[in-house]
């Protein structure tokens, strides 16, 4: 029984690589309008086919330019593409072929990875420098984590930080590192992610990946301040505890979905996402009313939200860029959940620096000896006038 296992496997297995298939030689291209560039296809194990040329009928498109009909000679073809209008993205597939020596119209050819992904830019210029913006925003958001850190060092103390902030936030980018490391790792999850969208580029690439990892080594890091350091009464409020019991109960019901195949587990890993995002939308919510109770902002890094700030505003002045120079704006109403997450986020960071600079400046409590960045110093006030400036001198008491 299990050799006849064995050999069926081998038999599946030999028929997935001996398959006839069209490919494109590369998936992705970026062109400026009015530029022109030439597009590959390749016929893969076509032994079985008969030798002869095989016509490719391509799907259409109003904002790029190319024939609609090709040739495969010699178990390649190429054609050129004009890019006529700006696009974000535009799929150009093989639809069908034909061969003269078949009669149907079937296509006995596997035209799965017969497609290509071009965006049509207003300029290459402007490109770059989305990029460039990018990576800034990357290292703003990955440096935040660690002017909160070293204070931590500097006082020996982690009064100020809020721990239920703490708390949330590791559970928020545990989940997000969960969802990206089966995305960009997990064979299977990925299959089932290319079939359901065969058309969509990697949804995780290498940077998600070491953002997110990185998030949780840095949350880890600073729970461990809180243990080692001074913390007076500090700990995770009850109200915090349920919340934290709600998401993980969130979790667990969906894994033992998927345990037994309620949904899948695409599903269960875009359901770490949402935990993500509903702790993002609430995360900041503790750290802003503890400041507000102590009135002071002594011991929660201003550091940590002024690169933040950056990341956030950097982020959404990316997809501005991105919505010019493809002259798409789909980007705002079309993926909400980024632009709110984002928003959200930068409301917070200007409500801690107004908090930090404005509300409580100077403000008088254990450890508060930083000023400028860290602990910004009141302004000068004018000396009271007592009618003199010598020190009283001691009271002297006769026992006689």
């Amino acid at each position: 029984m299990i050799q006849l296992s064995i050999i069926a496997l081998c038999l599946c297995a030999f028929s997935t690589v001996s398959s006839d298939r069209i490919v494109a030689r590369n998936i992705d291209y970026e062109i400026v309008v009015g530029s022109k560039i030439w597009l590959d296809l390749d016929v893969l194990n076509s032994s079985s086919i008969p030798d002869e040329d095989v016509t490719l009928f391509l799907s259409t498109s109003k904002f790029i330019e190319y024939p609609h009909t090709i040739t495969i000679h010699n178990s390649s073809a190429h054609f050129e593409l004009t890019g006529i209008q700006p696009v974000s993205r535009e799929i150009i597939q093989v639809v069908n072929c034909s061969l003269p020596s078949l009669d149907n119209s079937t296509c006995p050819f596997d035209l799965t990875d017969a497609f290509f992904r071009v965006s049509v830019i207003r300029s290459k210029t402007l490109s770059w420098f989305i990029e460039v913006v990018g990576w800034i925003y990357f290292l703003a958001w990955s440096v935040s984590f660690y002017p909160q850190i070293i204070l931590n060092f500097k006082r020996k103390s982690v009064v100020g930080l809020n721990f239920d902030f703490l708390a949330l936030n590791l559970l928020g980018f545990g989940a997000y590192s969960a969802f990206n490391l089966l995305l960009f790792f997990n064979e299977h999850v990925k299959e089932i992610y290319h079939t359901e969208n065969p058309h969509s580029p990697p949804p995780v690439l290498t940077n998600d990946v070491v953002f997110a990892v990185h998030a949780v080594i840095a949350c880890s890091v600073t729970i461990i301040q809180c243990f080692i350091y001074e913390r007076e009464n500090q700990k995770v409020s009850t109200k915090c505890r349920y919340v934290i019991i709600g998401f993980l109960s969130f979790g667990a019901i969906c894994g033992l979905l998927t345990i037994f195949r309620a949904i899948s587990i695409l599903s269960f890993v875009i359901s770490l996402s949402y935990i993500k995002m509903a702790i993002t939308c609430l995360k900041y919510f503790p750290q802003a009313i503890y400041n507000y109770r102590r009135k002071s902002t002594v011991g929660w890094s201003i550091g940590n939200i002024l690169l933040d700030f950056t990341g956030g505003t950097l982020d959404i002045f990316q997809m501005v860029l991105q919505a010019l120079n493809f002259n798409d704006w789909g980007g705002f109403y079309g993926n909400p959940v980024k632009f709110g997450l984002g928003l959200v986020s930068i409301v917070f960071d200007i409500v801690f620096i107004i908090q930090h600079y404005i509300l409580y400046r100077g403000s008088e409590v254990a450890h508060n000896d930083y000023s400028g960045v860290t602990n910004p110093e009141a302004p000068p006030q004018e000396p009271q006038e007592y009618g003199s400036l010598e020190q009283p001198g001691p009271i002297i008491v006769d026992d006689d």
